[in-house]
């Protein structure tokens, strides 16, 4: 394990900070990625109208302008959200330890020394997510949630050094935008948003720059938003091992729209920002999500809503027909219980009709159901939540479990890789620089550290494998009872180890080495034959007794002749 360097302080560009080439080229970078993903954004605001609309704004340049869509039905938005709960209490679920950290070496990690060392590093890691440490967890879930919508969400986390806390957001899409590398990482990030003067100078004044205009701003109370830019890049010259900026992978540049201004530059070890993505198809940037698919029945959803409220409203409150205004002195209004004069001839014809309309809107109650039962299976929302269903056994359970979980077992291997993995990976270096964790054994010098998924998907697909060894062990007894061979067969170093692979989330320091146990069988065994020998003894020390005491008897008879 190879020791990592502090995070660097703020690095300098220079000291003309106005109209800096960091500035305008953040500004270009926006831009044009923001250009780029048009055709997505037009489908997000129609997302976010229909399942998510506290989110949008995607095709504005100022997002904070946009208005909140009333959609006319629920089941999409509860779909989606009952869906982003189902992906964090089976991946990142605060309640059980989601990951562990070991070398790739499995007989290595079993090393009661490496063991230890790794159940160290993973607990430490993992308590650097806790609330009171981090905003981890509610972030998490905000990013869920734009995942099970959009497809993708944006999050990013800093350490802060005058609240001692770690620092995780999630983002809006719509002040984000990315580029990917060869490999389909994404290795570029701009954000845009907006800042009122007094949260600037707040959020700068101790690590960067302000224009002077904001600044003066800021001291008359000014409440006007400010446009700034966060853009995070590879550093170009980058060289391992160099001091200061040019020994980080990755610059971060805040700067401010107002005079192009440059605030800060600082380089950072690995990529502060993450863009976890559902469903990414070859050599694309954006991914798509289960509310692109859902999309189509949410519409129809709510045109069909729609409908039927404007049917019923024209049932309760039909339109009247009048021949003229004159002829109706109540001037087209009429109240339950009310007269209306003028409203009949002489004649009794009617002078007050009303506009029928029977032939209804054609829509029945089935026709909606199933377009919200289409809906509800784009968010896999018919298992998501079978636990305590009233003719539902366990065991049935946890088999439309982990087929739910099949079925979204590679979109959540993504997610884990583009945003879990990379946020533990990330956190566990902040750790090791700040000195918070041990050295590992010097055996492990020059190893890989990986990260191990135990979250609830690992642990129920696992948990079939653990399942499936006992029922395999429980058959085999009565075969056992009538040929003992079945049993010699068994191997009980290899059963207990598959066991406790079945079950990632146990610590392996409750698990001794094959040699350990040699070695406590080897006592046991000595200690039984030890035992067996003093059992088999005590007969002929007794007969020896016996047979001393008759002697001595048979002597004493003979002294007394």
């Amino acid at each position: 394990m190879n020791a990592m360097t502090d995070i660097g302080a703020d690095g300098d560009a220079g000291a003309d900070r106005k109209g800096h080439p960091a500035a305008k080229e953040a500004m270009e970078r926006w831009t044009d990625l923001k250009t780029d993903r048009t055709e997505h954004a037009e489908a997000w605001e129609f997302i976010a109208r229909f399942i998510r609309p506290q989110r949008g704004g995607f095709n504005l340049s100022n997002p904070e302008i946009r208005t909140f869509e009333k959609p006319l039905s629920s089941e999409p938005i509860m779909a989606a959200s009952s869906f982003a709960s189902g992906i964090y209490a089976n991946l990142t679920n605060p309640a059980s330890r989601w990951f562990s950290l070991e070398t790739p070496d499995a007989d290595f990690n079993a090393w009661k020394p490496m063991a230890e060392w790794n159940d160290i590093a993973t607990t430490r890691t993992f308590n650097s997510f806790r609330p009171e440490l981090s905003s981890f967890y509610p972030a998490t879930f905000q990013a869920y949630s734009d995942i099970s919508a959009f497809g993708n969400a944006a999050g990013y986390d800093e350490y802060d050094e005058r609240a001692r806390k770690f620092r995780d957001l999630s983002i809006s899409l719509a002040e984000v935008v990315w580029d990917i590398d060869a490999w389909g990482r994404v290795n570029e990030w701009v954000r845009k948003f907006p800042l009122k003067p007094r949260a600037a100078v707040q959020l700068f004044k101790d690590t960067g720059s302000l224009p002077p205009k904001l600044e003066e701003l800021a001291v008359k109370g000014d409440t006007t938003n400010v446009t700034f830019y966060q853009h995070i890049k590879p550093n170009w010259d980058w060289r391992p091992g160099r001091i200061g900026l040019k020994g980080k992978p990755f610059i971060s540049v805040y700067v401010c729209e107002m005079e192009e201004w440059l605030i800060r530059t600082k380089g950072y070890h690995e990529m502060p920002a993450y863009v976890p993505r559902w469903d990414v198809d070859s050599g694309h940037t954006v991914g798509t999500g289960p509310g692109f698919i859902a999309l189509a029945s949410a519409k129809a959803v709510n045109l069909m809503e729609g409908a039927t409220i404007r049917g019923a409203q024209y049932a309760a409150d039909p339109t009247l027909l009048a021949p003229d205004r004159e002829t109706w002195p109540l001037n087209g209004h009429v109240r339950p219980g009310h007269v209306v004069y003028g409203g009949m001839n002489m004649r009794g014809d009617r002078m007050v009709d009303i506009l029928q309309r029977n032939a209804g809107i054609g829509l029945t109650h089935q026709e909606k159901a199933a377009k919200v039962e289409e809906i509800k299976n784009a968010f896999h929302y018919s298992i998501m939540g079978l636990s305590g269903r009233t003719g539902v056994t366990v065991e049935e359970t946890m088999i439309m479990e982990e087929a739910r979980l099949r079925e979204w077992a590679p979109h959540s291997d993504r997610i884990m890789e583009e945003y879990a993995a990379a946020k533990v990976e990330r956190r566990f270096r902040e750790l090791w620089r700040r000195g918070q964790i041990p050295p590992p054994p010097k055996e492990a010098e020059g190893l890989p550290l990986q990260t191990r998924y135990t979250s609830a998907a690992a642990l129920a697909m696992k948990a079939r494998e653990g399942t499936a060894i006992v029922q395999f062990i429980n058959n085999l007894g009565p075969l056992a009872a009538a040929n003992p061979r079945y049993m010699d067969r068994l191997d009980p170093d290899a059963t207990v180890e598959a066991l406790h692979e079945a079950s990632p989330s146990l610590p392996a320091r409750i698990l001794r080495s094959r040699a350990e146990a040699d070695e406590i069988a080897k006592a046991r065994a000595e200690q039984q034959q030890a035992a067996t020998m003093a059992q088999l003894a005590q007969p002929a020390a007794a007969a020896l007794k016996d047979a001393a005491g008759a002697a001595a008897m048979l002597q004493g008879e003979g002294g007394g002749q």
